[in-house]
């Protein structure tokens, strides 16, 4: 839904790319985006980077947002970024609720106690602490339902620093070869709608 102060795009999977990608692939995606991007709104002069749609980076996590285009860089960037870095603080709760459910799974399965705070608990205070080194690696102009919108792409390179915060700030323990597996799920690149199917199962 398009709001009227700003957007926020959920990684969608399907549409993401690398930035290691040849040219012509490179094309193909976004015509492919800008093809999307009409058939949803209707508008045929419609048109959006693909990283909008699918922020993505071989770096670490990253996060997309847009606001309404007022003309003004000045004032649009930092709205556009911080849009983004919420995004990012959304999806590392997000993430965190995951690692819960499954190191609660893991205890049921050891007939355990679990100790400590939950990392869904702490997940808040560690992202507003690390996004301090998140990274705007992209910033475009996009028409989107017939509006003009500056977006932006921010992706946080410490991943593994992330999950070790928070991991320690939960004060749980947790033997290396669960945390290793609970790492590479932290640090997968999700759609925000896959993330929150795994907490429905």
């Amino acid at each position: 839904m398009i709001k009227k102060t700003f957007i926020v795009f959920a990684i969608t999977g399907g549409l993401a790319a690398c930035s290691s990608q040849p040219d012509s692939t490179g094309q193909q995606l976004q015509a492919q985006t800008n093809q999307n991007v009409r058939q949803a709104t209707g508008n045929p002069q419609d048109t959006a980077p693909s990283w909008v749609f699918a922020p993505s980076s071989e770096k670490g996590l990253a996060a997309s947002a847009c606001v309404d285009w007022s003309g003004n860089m000045a004032v649009d960037k930092p709205q556009a970024l911080a849009a983004a870095r919420a995004d990012l603080t959304q999806q590392i709760q997000v993430k965190a609720s995951v690692l819960d459910k499954l190191y609660n799974r893991k205890v049921q399965a050891e007939d355990g106690s679990s100790v400590g705070a939950s990392f869904e608990q702490v997940s808040k205070q560690v992202a507003s602490e690390t996004l301090v080194g998140s990274i705007p690696e992209e910033m475009s102009l996009a028409r989107i339902d017939g509006k003009k919108y500056l977006c932006s792409m921010v992706v946080l390179n410490e991943t593994r620093d992330t999950f070790d915060a928070i991991v320690d700030a939960s004060n749980r323990s947790i033997d290396p070869q669960s945390k290793a597996a609970m790492y590479e799920e932290f640090r997968a690149q999700k759609a925000m709608k896959e993330l929150e199917a795994e907490l429905e199962d």
